[in-house]
């Protein structure tokens, strides 16, 4: 999206829930104890791409699910606070999801640990609720996470009745749930780690080959981010790399949900899937270099930058 284009209404499935952050006060030493801060805040593949939708102008629902505790009442607020229609379940003798991360000094995610079994209960069933029937059906598009079970995603496309659906990649833990339905998306959203893990390859292998296998398992769009190097960008048989701004991380936490939403919404909104990519990643250079995030006028900052972007590259 940009400025003066028509803003859409998104359906997100998938992660609200409470993120807690451990910072490392100086370089971080692995097993030793690091002086630093802890901090929670709301969080989750779906949330966080929420409110970069909902600063957009989008009109958004969430479905979630949590628990009958402290963190799930204070998601449920701080949904309604961003503006999100909120068709959650709510398991009252469950406790919500959380997502710890552990970062160094710089900001960087060095390991996390996500305590999320609850999402597994989102069912097939969940899409078949009335009121989620019917946000599908005033939906211009869908946008998915991983943290769904592989039924519940193969569900939520069949429900979508042709519409866009995008995915968010999530953790190399749980991507392989996308693999069956990976023709059916519009676009998908991954990180390199996650990306080599539904490819069955390491980390390691080159990003461009990474790509190539993602086509041949019937991807059609694909965003690989690989934090400050350049991304990998799928559309049909094009693959290009992008290299992001060059900023100084304050939390790299949500910058992948970011720049899904916002690459996905400029998409299907008309612009091609290289400048929504774009986009998204301007604007996830704008998340982790925020101490708050969104900035007053996001799309403004996304239109500021862009045209700051070095050009795309078919070389990696």
């Amino acid at each position: 999206m940009s400025r003066g284009s028509s803003a859409p209404s998104v359906l997100l499935i998938g992660a609200a829930h409470v993120d807690r952050r451990a910072r490392a006060g100086g370089p971080f030493h692995p097993a030793a104890s690091n002086p630093g801060t802890l901090s929670d805040m709301p969080g989750g593949a779906a949330f966080n791409a929420g409110v970069a939708l909902r600063a957009l102008g989008c009109r958004v629902g969430l479905v979630g699910a949590r628990g009958g505790d402290a963190d799930g009442r204070r998601i449920a607020a701080e949904i309604e606070t961003v503006g999100l229609s909120d068709l959650s379940v709510t398991f009252l003798d469950r406790k919500t999801p959380t997502y710890t991360a552990i970062l160094d000094d710089r900001g960087e995610l060095v390991a996390g640990v996500a305590d999320m079994a609850l999402y597994d209960r989102l069912g097939p069933k969940t899409l078949r609720r009335r009121v989620v029937r019917d946000a599908v059906a005033r939906a211009d598009a869908l946008l998915i996470d991983a943290n769904l079970p592989a039924e519940t995603i193969a569900a939520a496309i069949e429900a979508a009745e042709g519409r866009p659906v995008a995915a968010i990649g999530v953790s190399p833990a749980k991507v392989r749930r996308l693999l069956p339905v990976l023709p059916q998306l519009t676009a998908i959203f991954l990180s390199r780690a996650e990306a080599a893990a539904l490819a069955e390859v390491t980390a390691a292998t080159n990003l461009q080959l990474i790509c190539q296998l993602f086509a041949e398992l019937g991807a059609r769009r694909a965003v690989i981010s690989d934090g400050g190097r350049a991304a990998a960008i799928l559309d049909g048989d094009a693959i290009v790399f992008q290299r992001p701004p060059a900023v100084r991380p304050h939390d790299v936490t949500g910058a992948g949900d970011t720049l899904a939403a916002v690459a996905f919404v400029g998409h299907i909104g008309g612009a091609s899937f290289l400048d929504g990519a774009r986009r998204g990643i301007v604007a996830a250079s704008l998340r982790i270099s925020s101490a708050s995030f969104p900035p007053e006028d996001l799309v403004a900052g996304i239109d500021r930058l862009v045209p700051q972007l070095p050009a795309p590259t078919t070389d990696h």
